[in-house]
């Protein structure tokens, strides 16, 4: 970043050279020699004098500049920019003009998703820009929802404005002054409504999100869901209060703000300002960009080889059965009261970490639409970090490999599963476990040396977690980067990883979901020799076709399940895990159980592990009651393999629905007083032949939280004349669909992600 003189101080002296803030930006109290910037952002309809008190409230080292969009006040003559991206691609010049001292940005509301915005695109330019993320009073670009205000008739715009509380009621009641306003708040909810995500490499700087404890927008959760997008520090602050919670809360908001561009303050180099040091796990990973379709064919390569010189697939079983036996690795059920560091709160009952971290078991409070009148409470795991899963991949002799690890969880049936190469929690690889470094961690986090094939942030099981959601990565060597790996790892290719899918609990749930990520789609346009040829079979042409060879396109896909995120109703409350008592919940030393033996018990374990980066510790762990069904209806349409999905609300969502099986039940819990199936579809998959099962395989979930959690995947293909109209929730997709949509979070729950892994298996 260049050294400038700083701009001119109106009542200060002023150093030369540099030009007045112009249309875009305003300084009402100018700083002589601040040690940053503050860029200020205002929220739709807002202008830069809404920042006015938080110009005055924060230290004079810190100099506030806030943004000044056409259309208001002195630039009422100035058209409207009615996108995100083009208020992005005009201040942006703007502010390179005042980069001789470090920038961090605010953003309030709408202002957040354009500060964001910024941010990315400073961070292109170079290392240290911006040096702090703070956004307020808006959920993550990552949480999808739509956003029609602008389309609303001028009585409706008025009300929803109203229903803010962040416009003066004076305003409110002034038909001149509402007139003048309505034109520059449409125009800003149509930017807001129509800006889309587009996901990319995370920031590295610190975020931090504010936002009201009753803010109608913004759910927690969804606010949460901002750390998904940096590397960096990430705190969240809430504060009492609605939407415009700041206009009460002032004073407060400025401490949190100091104190937070205090922490992640920039420190001083010989050559300018850079950012305060980060550790290694801060970092973000600089690569090059990766053709998506160039890397399905490499995975339809590597899918079609069996077999591999490096690690011969007979050799697997052997490797598996002696890792298993080299170390010593015990569960054991015990009572709570031996948990260590563990315990109940006196005043809410929810099982937590004295550390504050790893995870809580606490109440959830659950209303949909389908069950409106009370709903139900239940205990769910609370665990809002984002962890890393990563699988590192390398080119051996033309072919794509995998490096997987012989993993061992305590949860696990069989105990070791075949696991990607790095399962850690931010609580792992940032040291609150205090145990052994984790290996490879540094080729997910570091700079420099490897390319990203795969990268999204995606659920887990939202029957048991809140909002729980890990990081998928992918990422390549380059073929002449060979790494030291270990007895515990062996490069495998797609296709013997396809050959273990097929047996009982031998590939563990994450690593199931990472490679579901891996791009299929237009593998063939680059290479008709890979199967393009009419000869190819309708699971090829599902996979690694043209998702234009689908019955739907992905914008009616698109509009379908938006339109039913929008319809469809979940409202969550954490509650007391004390409470649910109520619905027939009980604790006793061993157990949280339901009185009618269903669903699942939170039980207490301690482990004793030679193997892992902590050799014992005690945690508690969900224990499902009975197995589960996840079965997946498929049909060739038109010579193209197409899936049934349904669009389903869980309790631990983010974002009301995500794309699921076919049926998702236990078939045990899910029967009419007369013994009929009631999930729809649930019939025909327990009625259907034998020689219709194109998959059949039990499957564990995730071992480091669940205990003995299985659940049956079947992959069952229906007669030709089954109906291809279905219910409003339902839609047949392709499987290159489906991977597409996987490069993005919160589309295909985990275990639709599991099914199309296994559908890899399919001829």
């Amino acid at each position: 970043m260049s050294t400038r003189s700083a701009p001119p101080v109106t009542g200060a002296p002023s150093a030369v050279g540099h030009p007045d803030e112009g249309l875009w930006v305003r300084r009402y109290r100018p700083v002589r020699d601040p040690e940053l910037r503050l860029v200020c952002f205002p929220h739709a309809g807002g202008a830069a004098t809404s920042f006015l008190a938080l110009a005055r409230g924060l230290k004079e080292t810190v100099e506030v500049l806030a943004v000044q969009y056409p259309g208001r006040q002195d630039r009422r003559q100035e058209p409207f920019i009615p996108s995100v991206s083009g208020l992005v691609e005009q201040v942006l010049p703007e502010l390179r003009r005042w980069d001789d001292r470090p920038l961090a940005l605010f953003g309030h509301s709408m202002g957040a998703t354009v500060a964001y915005e910024v941010a990315r695109r400073l961070r292109a330019t170079g290392p240290g820009a911006p040096v702090h993320l703070l956004v307020s009073g808006r959920r993550a670009p990552t949480v999808p929802r739509r956003d029609v205000a602008h389309l609303l008739d001028d009585e409706a715009l008025i009300a929803e404005i109203a229903g803010l509380q962040g416009t003066d009621a004076a305003v409110l009641q002034d038909e001149e002054l509402l007139r003048l306003a309505l034109p520059a708040i449409r125009n800003d909810y149509r930017a807001a409504g129509t800006y889309q995500y587009v996901s990319g490499r995370a920031l590295d700087c610190p975020v931090t999100v504010l936002t009201g404890d009753r803010d109608p927008n913004v759910p927690l959760e969804e606010a949460r869901a901002w750390q998904e997008l940096t590397v960096g520090p990430f705190a969240l602050h809430t504060f009492p209060g609605g939407h415009f919670y700041l206009n009460d809360q002032i004073d407060e908001v400025c401490g949190t703000i100091a104190r937070a561009l205090t922490d992640g303050a920039p420190g001083q180099t010989e050559g300018g300002w850079a950012p305060a040091a980060r550790t290694p796990a801060r970092r973000a990973s600089v690569v090059a960009a990766v053709d998506p379709v160039d890397t399905a064919r490499r995975v339809l390569v590597s899918a079609r080889s069996p077999d591999t010189r490096v690690t011969p697939f007979e050799g697997i079983a052997d490797w598996l059965a002696e890792r298993l036996g080299a170390g010593r690795f015990d569960v054991t059920r015990i009572p709570f009261e031996e948990l260590r560091g563990w315990s109940f709160h006196p005043g809410t009952g929810n099982l937590h970490h004295a550390s504050g971290r790893f995870f809580s078991v606490e109440g959830l409070h659950v209303r949909t639409d389908r069950m409106p009148e009370r709903g139900w409470t239940q205990p769910i795991i609370v665990q809002p970090e984002v962890g890393l899963l990563g699988i590192v991949a390398r080119e051996i002799d033309g072919v794509l490999h995998f490096l997987m690890q012989a993993k061992m969880e305590p949860g696990n049936v069989n105990i070791l599963q075949v696991s990607p190469t790095v399962q850690a929690t931010r609580s792992n690889f940032t040291g609150v476990h205090q145990g052994r470094d984790i290996r490879f961690l540094d080729l997910f986090l570091e700079p420099g040396r490897v390319r990203v094939l795969v990268d999204s942030v995606q659920s887990e099981q939202a029957d048991w977690f809140l909002a729980k959601r890990n990081r998928n990565m992918i990422v390549e060597l380059a073929p002449d980067d060979d790494i030291a790996i270990g007895e515990d790892f062996r490069w495998l290719t797609l296709g013997q990883i396809r050959r273990l899918l097929l047996r009982d609990n031998v590939v563990n749930m994450d690593a199931r979901s990472i490679l579901a990520c891996l791009p299929t789609a237009d593998a063939d346009s680059t290479d008709d020799s890979a199967g393009a040829s009419a000869g190819a079979s309708p699971v090829h042409r599902s996979f690694f076709g043209s998702p234009t060879h689908a019955r739907h396109t992905m914008a009616e896909v698109l509009t379908w399940f938006t339109g039913v995120r929008a319809l469809r109703e979940l409202v969550q409350n954490r509650v007391p895990l004390d409470s649910v008592t109520a619905d027939g919940w009980y604790r006793t030393r061993h157990e949280i159980a339901h009185e009618s033996g269903r669903h699942f018990r939170v039980i207490a374990a301690e482990v004793t592990a030679s193997s892992r980066e902590v050799p014992s510790w005690t945690q508690p762990l969900i224990e499902p009651q009975v197995p589960g069904l996840m079965a997946l209806l498929v049909k060739p349409i038109d010579g193209v393999l197409h899936a049934l999905v349904q669009a389903r609300v869980d309790v631990g969502h983010l974002n009301v629905a995500e794309l699921a099986p076919t049926v998702q039940c236990r078939p045990t819990e899910h029967t009419r007083p007369d013994g009929a199936p009631y999930p729809p579809y649930l019939g025909q998959v327990l009625s259907a032949p034998a020689d219709s099962f194109r998959y059949d395989a039990v499957q564990s979930e995730e071992g480091g939280r669940f205990y003995h959690a299985q659940n049956r995947y079947a992959i069952v293909e229906v007669s030709p004349g089954f109906p291809e109209d279905v219910p409003d929730d339902f839609a047949w997709l392709t499987l290159a669909q489906l991977t597409t949509l996987l490069a993005h979070g919160n589309y295909l729950n985990i275990e639709l992600r599991t099914l199309v892994a296994c559908a890899l298996t399919l001829p």
